[in-house]
């Protein structure tokens, strides 16, 4: 079976590092130069985002047999609203985990584990290479072939800025700005790469590009950032999804499955999983659409939580960030190994409903 991968990001890469297990050496092409992010950077997960009970390493290594190391475990949230602030600590958060270059990045962990020629600078076009494969992977990291193919329906666009800064910084700890004023519905975060380097970040739905230099100096000048600002890049994000995830001989992965969520932006974790189980799906011939669904239902549910976010203002802000400090609450939500945010989808219904309803 000929099988080709396009991009070799998390999806790309986790799906040939599976295939090779099947005993399947797939062509992988990269439009780039190396393995890797264009912009070294750090994410985080929260846990409470992570659909399994385990959290996101251990559910790839017991799964998959797939082992990944994180920059450092996820141990302080700090939220600020407008007039509000809560910090949350514990061992439980979540993990930061390094994009980039960098050997123990993401990218680079899983292509140490691979053992395969990628054939990089080659840029690929579907038409091209339809007819001479059994089975195509995009895994892009974009809509755009997507798109190319009328198949891809975008919900939203973000606006992003992305700074780095020079500091002293804790790690393991990510600060939060929620503030209408400047970050519209969305947010703005400082997630420390080391102690001395972090990434500073704003996030716009609904902006132009040209309104992007207004909202980042509102947020410096509101939120009193004296960093040293060393880098600064933009970019724009669709989130949204296809029409389904395999069109005819071709499988869609990660961000091009539609599977980063539109309420904080993560999507790292289900790439990896996506390209898994697409690899899956062409070995034992299995229904790929099936076996994804339950990632893209997952991100479908996230979804409710950006759209009642979508209807707050600064006082929303406050009362959330006041109702997620209080004690019983941090127990409940952070420290409970049960608890998942899909737990809180009906109650983000219940608002959008209610606030619907206030409308009318």
């Amino acid at each position: 079976m000929r099988v080709a991968i396009i991009g070799a990001g998390l999806a790309g890469l986790s799906c040939a590092y599976q295939l090779k297990k099947y005993g399947i050496t797939p062509d992988i092409f990269e439009k780039r130069s190396a393995v890797g992010n264009l912009l070294e950077h750090t994410i985080c997960t929260l846990n409470i985002f992570d659909r399994t009970l385990m959290n996101p390493i251990k559910y790839l290594k017991k799964k998959y047999k797939l082992n990944i190391v994180p920059l450092s475990p996820l141990t302080e949230i700090t939220m600020i609203a407008p007039n509000k602030k809560t910090i949350v600590k514990g061992r439980n958060l979540g993990y930061v985990f390094k994009r980039g270059y960098e050997k123990y990045s993401l990218e680079k962990q899983i292509e140490s584990k691979l053992g395969l020629p990628i054939s990089f600078n080659t840029y690929i076009k579907i038409d091209d290479i339809k007819d001479s494969y059994d089975r195509i992977i995009v895994a892009t990291g974009d809509n755009s072939i997507a798109k190319d193919m009328g198949v891809w329906t975008t919900s939203y666009t973000f606006q992003v800025r992305v700074a780095t800064v020079l500091g002293n910084f804790k790690k393991g700890s990510i600060k939060m700005w929620l503030n209408t004023g400047y970050a519209k519905n969305c947010y703005c975060y400082l997630l420390a790469n080391n102690s001395k380097e972090a990434r500073l970040v704003l996030a716009l739905n609904s902006v132009s590009h040209q309104d992007l230099d207004y909202y980042w100096k509102e947020f410096l000048f509101d939120a009193e950032i004296s960093y040293r600002i060393t880098e600064t890049r933009d970019t724009e994000y669709n989130t949204g999804y296809p029409d389904s995830a395999q069109v005819g001989n071709i499988c869609f992965t990660g961000d091009s499955a539609g599977l980063m969520d539109d309420f904080l932006g993560f999507g790292a974790i289900r790439a990896i999983e996506s390209g898994i189980l697409a690899a899956r799906a062409i070995a034992e011939g299995l229904d790929y659409s099936a076996l994804v669904r339950p990632l893209q239902n997952d991100v479908k549910g996230i979804h409710e939580f950006r759209k009642a976010l979508n209807t707050f203002d600064d006082r929303d802000f406050d009362r959330l960030v006041t109702f997620l400090g209080l004690p019983f609450v941090k127990q409940f939500i952070y420290k409970n190994p049960f608890f998942k945010a899909h737990c809180g989808i009906f109650a983000a219904k219940l608002y959008n409903s209610l606030k619907y309803k206030q409308r009318l």
